[in-house]
């Protein structure tokens, strides 16, 4: 009986984190660039299970549930035109790079601004990194094709520099929507196509994430309403048979 309460247990914790991030994904529903997380659950532990008469072995049972992973998803939101001269969006692959005090972040954010110096700016992260360094243009009067040229005048200013991974699964999540790698080298894309006067939204499927909130939140009720019949039923066991 004891086992039940590590199950049931580790289900209810493993249910609290799935509504965690998928309250998370809701809250930044409107977020520009933000990647929707999921909770990753796996078994911890297993036990065989044998017939006692033949020593036939039955299977296996599980011990306990757990979060194993909190997994970004990186498909890519739905661009929507906003004829802003500072917002820029990707289509494809990769990332914006951005020089902030602590090092290099990538994000698909594009809402961009100047600074004091002319510089481009992802508000409350840093310098937006063209192939050259960051990006100083001076002036919103500019023009950007396809490719991520910036021209000021009939005067290129810079390329926007487009990052992409081999493996996305070694991205660390920073906040403001932007990440980090401490194992994978970003290299250079020239593949992804550069969106000028367009953002990419969020990719949280609202209806999605309540359908999920709604499920998840039927299985913690279920753990818990176990839970407490198990808790009953041992106080029983425990005061009966101490009379016995």
């Amino acid at each position: 009986m004891n086992r039940g309460f590590y199950v049931l247990g580790s289900g209810m914790l493993t249910n609290n984190r799935s509504l965690s991030a998928i309250s998370n994904n809701m809250a930044n529903v409107n977020t520009v660039g933000y990647k929707k997380s999921k909770i990753i659950s796996s078994t911890f532990g297993s036990l065989l299970m044998y017939n006692l008469e033949n020593q036939q072995q039955l299977g296996t049972v599980s011990v306990i549930r757990t979060a194993v992973d909190n997994a970004t998803i990186f498909s890519q939101g739905v661009l929507a035109g906003t004829d802003r001269t500072l917002d820029f969006a990707i289509s494809g692959n990769g990332f914006f790079g951005v020089q902030t005090e602590e090092g290099l972040v990538y994000t698909r954010n594009g809402n961009f601004n100047l600074d004091d110096e002319g510089y481009l700016t992802l508000n409350g992260v840093g310098r937006v990194l063209g192939e050259n360094g960051p990006i100083k243009v001076g002036t919103d009067q500019f023009e950007v094709d396809d490719d991520g040229n910036i021209k000021v005048g009939d005067t290129k200013i810079d390329k926007l520099a487009v990052y992409d991974f081999e493996n996305y699964d070694q991205l660390i999540a920073v906040g403001n929507g932007a990440f980090m790698s401490e194992t994978e080298t970003p290299v250079l894309s020239d593949e992804a196509e550069i969106k000028w006067k367009t953002l990419e939204v969020s990719n949280v499927d609202s209806a999605q994430e309540i359908t999920d909130a709604m499920l998840t939140q039927r299985s913690l009720q279920a753990c818990a309403q176990a839970l407490k019949s198990y808790d009953s039923n041992l106080a029983k066991a425990v005061s009966e048979i101490g009379r016995i």
